[in-house]
């Protein structure tokens, strides 16, 4: 750890002096021996060349001017040259010993001449040299002229320089240095800059732009290189935020985001004393299209909707894709009905049929709604409260169902009721009740339809509106519906046997049409019963039918060939057509009951009742109309020309026993 903080002190900077330090404690010294021994050699060649020069220079005057006759005259010039400072010695001798030398004595002596060859040979601050002379003095020849020049003046001149080296070569340094930090600043501060900027990203800030004002060519392109990086770093950030954020497969608010936005809500209209309200959507048939069809069809239905829901909602609110086949939708400023009336227009807009990858198919929806604050006021209670009216309108085969503090209640009781349906199947609760058809040509029973009832141990009798649904989420509907088809059966034999036109229909469910097994079932049921197929028809909800139609036209198609008519329970409810119909194999059509509940000539269903049954006839098919409740009803459908109806003007649903006796004693007075 120590070892890593020293290093923080050895940046750029100090490597760069530190470096240009070392080059100069080695180039300082080569350049200070090279300057003095070039100004020393330069010197000595200089002072040893005047020396010889004014040597030469005596030599020419002691013959010229007749020195050379007179030993007195020539000591007194002798003295003359010593007055100028430079020469400290001078003699004049020959081999035989003679001796000239001036008259005033001199502080260095013959004892002290010892020949240089260059300058300090000896030490002794003197350059002595010889020269042997061209004059006869006194008849005598070979006088050798001896000097001695002072060296101060050339080792003064040294120290000069040697000073003048020192001070120019510092000067040179601290140029060199002050050089060196400035340029080295202008390379190191924008790469402070760009490592500071780093560390920035680092953490998680890069939103400013990098930019750094710099000569260095390779700064500046490393620093339109890092803000290349930093803006795919910032366009990285927000894709992954984004995604982070919303859901990859229908691009709408994810539920991480759709959270962050009901919290917001939440702060907002607490604020302003206001309300908002929380919609949480939930498919209907989607998972059978995401069963039997494969999840590139499922994704493909989600897209779809998504894109319906979207454009039903204001730039102000908020449309989530929550999880699986599950939406939420936040909506600003709105009271309770004003939420119902939207929800309400959210659930139509997404059940007329449309195309996905060559398939015809139709989803429906549940809405549960919540208010803030009526309904919770924290994220988590509006959610739940809005999840739970959802439940409800599932339930209650309701498009919008807006929350309670009773659906509390009831929700506990369906979650027990989900738990106790398995021990239900397993201990026979469930019986089989009917519901007699009555042919209006004949004005006879022609058939029945099976129903079911739960008779629960705690709760007594609950009819199918509650706990089909059930069933439905439990996937428990196709155990259901084979277990009570094989009691009935063998019951409904020896009615069917005794009787040429007796039909007896069950109900299928979604889930239980594109169960590829759901017709084996039956069929064995039947074989080991000995129930004929051609006294069994299937009822099957319009919508169940366009949910997947091409699937559902294969299936149909399976069942009719088998002998086993077919039958389209609630006609009127969905968005398809008899004109599309025809293209199924079906026998027979039902009108919903809220078409003929309370039907009479001047009621806005009376022409839609009349041209079913008119266009059905045409199309071949038979027509029931179910809840039938009253006479006035039953005589108009007969003159409507409606060939089977069936309601609680003749009965309501009854047991096995009580539709045998009800047969035998069937009363023809509920035609007057």
């Amino acid at each position: 750890m120590v070892a890593d903080d020293n290093k923080k002190w050895f940046g750029l900077t100090s490597h760069v002096m530190a470096g240009a330090l070392l080059i100069h404690l080695i180039l300082i010294p080569f350049l200070y021996i090279n300057i003095n021994k070039t100004f020393w050699n330069s010197a000595e060649e200089q002072f040893i060349g005047n020396a010889r020069q004014i040597s030469g220079l005596l030599n020419d005057l002691f013959s010229m001017v007749g020195l050379a006759k007179d030993i007195n005259k020539l000591s007194t010039f002798m003295d003359y040259v010593l007055l100028s400072g430079e020469i400290l010695f001078i003699e004049i001798d020959n081999q035989q010993g003679e001796v000239i030398r001036p008259n005033e004595s001199t502080s260095i002596t013959r004892d002290d001449y010892v020949k240089d060859d260059y300058i300090g040979h000896h030490s002794d601050g003197v350059y002595y040299m010889s020269m042997p002379l061209s004059i006869s003095i006194n008849g005598a020849n070979n006088y050798v002229l001896r000097l001695g020049f002072d060296e101060a003046v050339v080792l003064d001149k040294l120290v000069t320089v040697n000073q003048r080296s020192i001070i120019i070569l510092g000067i040179y340094s601290v140029s060199i240095l002050l050089l060196m930090g400035f340029f080295t600043r202008i390379i190191t501060r924008p790469l402070r800059l760009l490592s500071h900027w780093s560390r920035d990203v680092a953490k998680g800030e890069a939103d400013y732009k990098v930019h750094i004002s710099t000569y260095v060519r390779e700064v500046d392109q490393l620093s339109h290189d890092l803000e290349k990086m930093r803006q795919s770093l910032v366009e990285l950030a927000e894709r992954m935020h984004y995604k982070a954020m919303h859901d990859e497969l229908t691009g709408l608010p994810n539920r991480a985001l759709n959270d962050d936005r009901l919290y917001l809500a939440i702060t907002r209209a607490g604020r302003e004393n206001a309300s908002f309200a929380v919609l949480l959507l939930d498919l209907d048939r989607f998972k059978d299209i995401n069963d039997t069809l494969g999840h590139g069809i499922g994704d493909e239905v989600l897209r779809i909707v998504a894109t319906r829901l979207n454009s039903e909602i204001r730039d102000s609110d908020t449309i989530s894709r929550i999880g699986g086949d599950e939406f939420c939708a936040i909506v600003d400023g709105v009271e309770r009905v004003v939420a119902e009336n939207i929800a309400l227009k959210l659930a139509n807009v997404i059940e007329p049929p449309f195309e996905a990858k060559g398939h015809t198919l139709q989803v429906g929806t549940s809405i549960g709604i919540a208010i803030y604050p009526q309904d919770g006021m924290t994220p988590e209670l509006l959610i739940q409260h809005a999840d739970v009216a959802m439940y409800e309108a599932k339930y209650k085969g309701l498009k919008v169902a807006s929350y309670h503090v009773d659906m509390d209640r009831h929700r506990f009781k369906d979650l027990q009721l989900s738990v106790d349906m398995k021990d239900g199947l397993d201990s026979g609760q469930f019986e089989a009740v009917f519901q007699p058809k009555i042919d209006l040509k004949t004005s006879q029973p022609c058939g029945c339809e099976l129903l079911t009832q739960w008779k629960h141990p705690r709760y007594g009798i609950i009819p199918p509106s509650k706990f089909i649904p059930l069933a439905e989420r439990e996937n428990l509907i196709g155990k259901l519906t084979l277990q009570i088809f094989e009691k009935s059966a063998s019951l409904l034999k020896s009615i069917v046997e005794h009787s040429n036109d007796f039909q007896f229909s069950i109900n299928v469910s979604p889930l239980n049409l594109l169960d590829t097994t759901l017709l084996a079932e039956l069929k064995l049921i039947m074989q080991t019963t000995g129930f004929p197929p051609t006294r069994l028809t299937i009822e099957v909800t319009e919508n169940a039918i366009m949910t997947n139609p091409l699937r559902s036209a294969r299936v149909l198609e399976e069942f009719s060939e088998s002998g086993i008519q077919i039958s389209v329970d609630d006609f009127g409810t969905g968005y398809s057509s008899l004109s599309y119909l025809q293209k199924f194999p079906i026998n027979e059509l039902k009108i919903d009951k809220s078409f003929v509940i309370g039907l009479h000539e001047n009621s806005n269903n009376y022409p839609i009742v009349n041209a079913t049954i008119a266009m059905a006839h045409d199309l071949g098919m038979s027509v029931v109309a179910e809840g039938v409740e009253d006479l006035r009803v039953l005589q108009l459908l007969e003159q409507l020309g409606c060939s089977r109806v069936q309601g609680y003007h003749f009965s309501r649903a009854m047991s096995y026993d009580e539709l045998a006796k009800w047969l035998s004693s069937f009363d023809m007075s509920v035609f007057k």
